[in-house]
This record gives C-alpha cells, sequence and structure tokens, in this order.
C-alpha cells in the first residue's frame, strides 16, 4: 500500500478539478474560457474589487506590455478560477466569461505610499532598485461590466448584459482576449449574411502598433423596416457612412428599395473624395433625378431624369406643387385667388373616364381655362387642342371680335359665324380673355349663360370664374402669381411621384439629387416623393401584399424634418417616424443635433452611429442612453473622420469602431 502524503492529496485533486472543468468545456464560450492561462501573454490581472456594475483591477506594467498595451475603452473579460475558488468537480459551474471595458485608471490601496516614494526619487535623483522599481509598477484600472457571455446546453453562444452573481473578488481573473476571440464576441450575434462595415478602435491615438485589427460586421436585416441614426458633427462622416450602408443593402440581397435624398450631389455624381459614386458603383440599380439634368454629364452614362413635372399631364400634382408652395413664394394671398387654391383639380385620364356627362363637360372646360392660366404664366407648351366647352350663343358672340377672327379656328354659318369649340392652347387663352369681358358686362344674361336647367348651378362655377378673371382682368396680377413655380415645370416631365414608387417597389435606389435646389424645391420635392411612398406602403399593408419587401429612406439634416415637436400628424415624417416600421418603411437619419429630434424617434431608434459632438447639451443627450453611458467624454473629444461609436440590433453593446471609406471598390 502507497502512502499518500497530503501534497500529493492535495495535488490529485487539483487535476481532478481541472479535468472536471475541461469536460465543461463543450461551446465556443467554453473553449475560449479554457484557452486563458495565468501563465500566458494575455493576462492583465487580477480583480481587486467589484459589484453588479463595475469592477476594479489589479495589474502591473509588465502584465500590460505582454497585453500589447491598454488603451482607453479596451474590452477585457473576467473569469472566475474555479481551482483557486476551491470548488468540488461536482460544484464548477459552466464556463462563463464576464466582459467589460476599461473607462479609467484609478489609485491602488498603496497609491499614497507609492507617490511618496515616487516623489523622494525625484526629488533627490535617486537610482531605484530593481525590487523597488517592481514596485512601483503596480496600478489599477476601473472597468464596466457590459455582460455575460456562456454556452447553452446545445452549444449556442448566450449574452446577458449583467452579472447574475459573483464570488469573493480574489477569485478572478482577468485577460485581454487575443484578435480571434474578441472578433467572436463582438460579432457573434452578426447574421452569417453580415458585411465588414470598419474596425475595431479603442482611441484616436493609435501608438501602440500590436494592437488586433478587430473587424467589426452588421447584419443588413438590422436596417429592414428599422431606423438608424448618424449623430456627428460636419465633416465627421456620416455621409460615408450612408454610403457604405446603402451600398451594402445593395449587395445584400434584400428586397428593399432605397430613397436617397442627395443634398450636395454626392451620391448622385462622381465626386473627388470618393474618386466614385454610389450611382457609378450600382449604375444598372440605380435611378437618378435632378433639377439640373445635363451638368456632369459623363460619356455613356444616361443623364438623371429631371425633377421636373409636366402641369398639362399631371394636373393634380403640378396643383399641388402650387397650392403646397404659395405661401412660401408669395408674401400675401389675394382673396380673388383662394377658390382657385381651394380647387382640386383631376387629371385628363380620370376626366375621360368620367361617366357623368355633365360633370364630364364641365371638368373639360375648367381644364381648358387652366390650361390657359398655365400658358399665360409661361408655362412651356407644344400648343395642343383643347376643348372650350361653349354653347353656341357665347361662341358667336366671341367670334364678332376681329382679333379672334383672324387667329380663331371659325365654323362658317349661312347667316353667322361662331368660333369652334376645340382650339389650340395660345388661341384658347386669348379667347378666355376675351370671354371674361364678356362674362363681366352680361354675367346675368340667361341667354348668353343660362343656367342648368337639371341642378341649378350657374353657367362657370366659383372656380371657373376665378380662372377667367385670373386671365382677362388687368387690374390684378393675376396670373403673374404663378410665374415662380415654372422653375417645377418642364413639358418633358413625367409623373415623379408614380415612377419613383414603382422604382422602390422593383428594389431600386432612387437618388434625388437636390444639389441646386433651394431649401423650398428640396423640402417639398422630398415631402412630396415621401408622401408617395408611404401612401404605396399602406395601400400594401392594409391589402396584405408587402410580403417581404420593404423601402429605406435616407435623410440628411433630419433636424429640419423631425422636429421635436413632433404632435402634427399632418407632417409626413412624424408619420413615418411613428408608423413607418409597421408599413416596412426603414429610415437612415443624419443630423449634427439630436436634442431637436423628435423624442419619439429617438427612443424607437434601432441603430446608432455617433461620430465627434462637441456640445455639452448634445453629450448629455447621448449619454442618457445606457449604451452610450460611459463613452460621452470620448465622443466629444474623438474628432477623426468615421471614428464612431455603434451599436446596431445584432450588437449586444456600443463598439468604437473606424468605419470603412467608401471608395471604388465598395461595390466589387
Amino acid at each position: 500500500m502507497v502512502n499518500v502524503t497530503p501534497i500529493h492529496a492535495a495535488l490529485d485533486e487539483d487535476e481532478a478539478r481541472a479535468k472536471a472543468l475541461d469536460t465543461a468545456i463543450l461551446g465556443t464560450i467554453g473553449k475560449i474560457f479554457g484557452s486563458f492561462n495565468a501563465k500566458g501573454d494575455n493576462l492583465l490581472g487580477f480583480v481587486l474589487d467589484m459589484t453588479y456594475d463595475e469592477a476594479t483591477i489589479v495589474t502591473c506594467d509588465a502584465w500590460k506590455r505582454k497585453c500589447g498595451g491598454i488603451p482607453k475603452n479596451s474590452f477585457v473579460v473576467i473569469r472566475v478560477n474555479p481551482i483557486v475558488a476551491d470548488l468540488a468537480p461536482e460544484d464548477i459551474p459552466s464556463p462563463s466569461l464576464i466582459l467589460a471595458r476599461v473607462t479609467e485608471a484609478v489609485g491602488t490601496p498603496v497609491s499614497s505610499d507609492i507617490q511618496q516614494t515616487i516623489f523622494q526619487i525625484h526629488k533627490v535623483q535617486a537610482v531605484v532598485d530593481p525590487y523597488t522599481n517592481i514596485e512601483l509598477q503596480w496600478s489599477a484600472l476601473k472597468v464596466a461590466i457590459l455582460g455575460t457571455y456562456y454556452d447553452s446546453e446545445d452549444g449556442e453562444v448566450m449574452f446577458g448584459n449583467d452579472i447574475d452573481t459573483y464570488v469573493s473578488p480574489h477569485f478572478y481573473e482577468v485577460y485581454v482576449p487575443n484578435a480571434e476571440d474578441l472578433e467572436v464576441l463582438v460579432n457573434t450575434f452578426v447574421s452569417n449574411e453580415g458585411f465588414h462595415i470598419g474596425d475595431l478602435r479603442y482611441t484616436e491615438t493609435q501608438t501602440t502598433r500590436n494592437q488586433p485589427t478587430v473587424p467589426i460586421r452588421v447584419s443588413p436585416r438590422d436596417f429592414v423596416a428599422n431606423r438608424t441614426a448618424l449623430f456627428g458633427q460636419t465633416r465627421s462622416g456620416k455621409s460615408n457612412i450612408i454610403k457604405v450602408v446603402a451600398d451594402m443593402m445593395m449587395n445584400s440581397g434584400h428586397n428593399v428599395g432605397q430613397l436617397i435624398f442627395d443634398l450636395n450631389g454626392e451620391y448622385s455624381n462622381v465626386n473627388e473624395q470618393d474618386q466614385t459614386s454610389l450611382f457609378m458603383q450600382h449604375s444598372s440599380r440605380c435611378v437618378r433625378y435632378s433639377l439640373n439634368p445635363h451638368a456632369g454629364h459623363i460619356e455613356g452614362v444616361p443623364d438623371p431624369t429631371p425633377l421636373k413635372v409636366n402641369f398639362y399631364k399631371q394636373v393634380a400634382l403640378g396643383h399641388e406643387i402650387i397650392r403646397g408652395s404659395f405661401d412660401a413664394e408669395h408674401n400675401n394671398q389675394p382673396g380673388y385667388i383662394k377658390p382657385f387654391l381651394e380647387w382640386e383639380p383631376s387629371d385628363p385620364g380620370d376626366i375621360e373616364t368620367c361617366s357623368d356627362y355633365r360633370l364630364k363637360q364641365r371638368a373639360i372646360r375648367t381644364q381648358s381655362m387652366y390650361f390657359s392660366v398655365l400658358a399665360k404664366a409661361l408655362f412651356s407648351h407644344d400648343d395642343p387642342l383643347v376643348d372650350l366647352v361653349l354653347n353656341v350663343k357665347v361662341r358667336e358672340q366671341l367670334a364678332r371680335d376681329p382679333g379672334l377672327h383672324k387667329i380663331a379656328r371659325i365654323k362658317h354659318r349661312a347667316n353667322r359665324d361662331e368660333i369652334e369649340n376645340r382650339q389650340k392652347l395660345t388661341v384658347a387663352t386669348r379667347v378666355y380673355e376675351q370671354l371674361y369681358i364678356l362674362y363681366h358686362a352680361n354675367r346675368n344674361n340667361k341667354t348668353l349663360f343660362p343656367d342648368s336647367k337639371t341642378t341649378g348651378e350657374r353657367y362657370f362655377d366659383l372656380v371657373q370664374e376665378t380662372l377667367l378673371r385670373l386671365l382677362g382682368d388687368s387690374d390684378i396680377l393675376g396670373t403673374k402669381y404663378l410665374v415662380p413655380f415654372v422653375k417645377y415645370h418642364s413639358k418633358d416631365g413625367g409623373d415623379i411621384g408614380s415612377d419613383i414608387v414603382r422604382a422602390l417597389n422593383d428594389g431600386k435606389t432612387i437618388i434625388v439629387d437636390l444639389a441646386n435646389a433651394d431649401e423650398l424645391i428640396a423640402n417639398y420635392f422630398s415631402g412630396l416623393i415621401c408622401r408617395r411612398a408611404f401612401s404605396e406602403q399602406t395601400r400594401k399593408f392594409t391589402n396584405n401584399q408587402l410580403g417581404d419587401h420593404s423601402i429605406l429612406l435616407y435623410f440628411e439634416e433630419a433636424h429640419n424634418l423631425f422636429r421635436r415637436d413632433d404632435s402634427d400628424l399632418r407632417s409626413i415624417y412624424n408619420r413615418l417616424a411613428k408608423e413607418g416600421a409597421k408599413n416596412r418603411i426603414g429610415m437612415v437619419y443624419a443630423t449634427q443635433s439630436m436634442t431637436t429630434l423628435s423624442p419619439d424617434l429617438l427612443k424607437n431608434t434601432e441603430n446608432f452611429f455617433i461620430a465627434h459632438l462637441n456640445d455639452a447639451r448634445e453629450i448629455r443627450e447621448l449619454t442618457y442612453k445606457y449604451e452610450f453611458k460611459d463613452v460621452g467624454l470620448d465622443v466629444q473629444r474623438s474628432k477623426t473622420r468615421g471614428y464612431v461609436r455603434m451599436i446596431t440590433l445584432s450588437h449586444k453593446f456600443a463598439l468604437p469602431v473606424q468605419v470603412l471609406k467608401f471608395g471604388p471598390e465598395a461595390g466589387a
């Protein structure tokens, strides 16, 4: 029989504990847990003090050098050593790793003694002996606890944003994970389709050359029907992030139509900064609109579609532009023009399909009067034929005018002439000018202008009377009020809203170049297009036709759109913020000022990219969010373009990331 000494018994017990621990290491986290060794190069130190939210780590310069340096914001992992904790094999828990972020350096219990020693050394310029030199290299770091990684029973990686319990601090070891392990930890919940968006970057200063390069990935599905905020001062890289995200979505295979409002022309046109553009990288999948479509023409590349409408074909849309922008263009609104602005016209196609003959004839007459108003206001046209829809008595009276008789199409009768009901638009405009004079002098002449026998309606309704006055009354400005809106018109223009909605439904990326537009025009067209897109998605939602299709809208200068006072649900932007998600409408919005945004929008935003902010109010607002509560000073201090704090739905905590620069290889 072999005698077993207490020392041999203790060694055997330690070996049994180690084997039990190896048996428990089954999943990804267990393997990382088991790879740490107190004699290895990635030991940072040990826990000096710990709560559920933070811990203090004792470390020394030798360990920090072995780890490659410890920048602020570094991720470290804390694990319990079950052997040191004297746990029996059956009591060894499943391996778990507490993830923490280094936030600051703090004092140790002997800091005052060390300071006195250093003071004396410097005071007398003493030569430090090796023992003292080692003692002076001990220090402590404060870390914020982010959560706990562990393996589920079936080996799946799990994460909780807290810790469920903790034991005596001296049982814990602290390690700096290597690049491979860190990549697993930060990207483990990103789907397999994840895209490389940038690299982990702890600090703006990067003098430590052996810091690990850890690619950060994001999942395109996190941006589908969700809201993404880009905050940062001018030139901090917000536009670059939009390009990277839009490029990713086009490469992702998701059934998503994208709509980008390009305030500076940099997404639509090749620019010096990128040496390309988003459009050039995906020209077959993008549709461009522009107020100046021939600027920056590239041989072999189709020019953008003009961002204008044909007021003679898209009557309802054109009139909506006039009505919606009238007050912004003019300081006053004369009373006589109010019926015109309140009028809701129909498009020519809708008039043609009208089954009520009386209503159809009235609508045709009103339309021809309106076209004459546009023509007199210098809206360009090809001089089409229009129908006057006037009775014989009126046309006879008009034919007696020598000027009209010379230019109009005349129907000759045996004893009288009359102008024909169908005339060219230029002639019709002259006809209505004379008709106003005739009507003004004979308003109550029921032979010329009889009331309807069936309904009793006056021959000219209020809108028609207003249109006639705009054309014929020389004592008022009349059609001059419409001249400023010519810039929205082109006789070659199409139905922008319908065309864009159709392209979005086809999964295209629409780039609306507003670089040459003043603020009024930019806001009008963005609002018009957003209303059309929202209406289409609502229609599909109501009819259960959404399927897997979604749209993603991109807004710069979002503080001008999603205002803090968001109670007006007539605003399309407020409706997008509150109701967009259920209609599978996602948003990427960028701004320098988060404090002026709608609180509801901020509360319901899923993804954040935070670049440099240098306003105490903005920083305070940022730190109200749990994920960013301890990074406010770093956001205020760091100014490198593209250096952000980022969190998406697939990430469990904020990551410091240097976002990749968009360039010619982006769409490869």
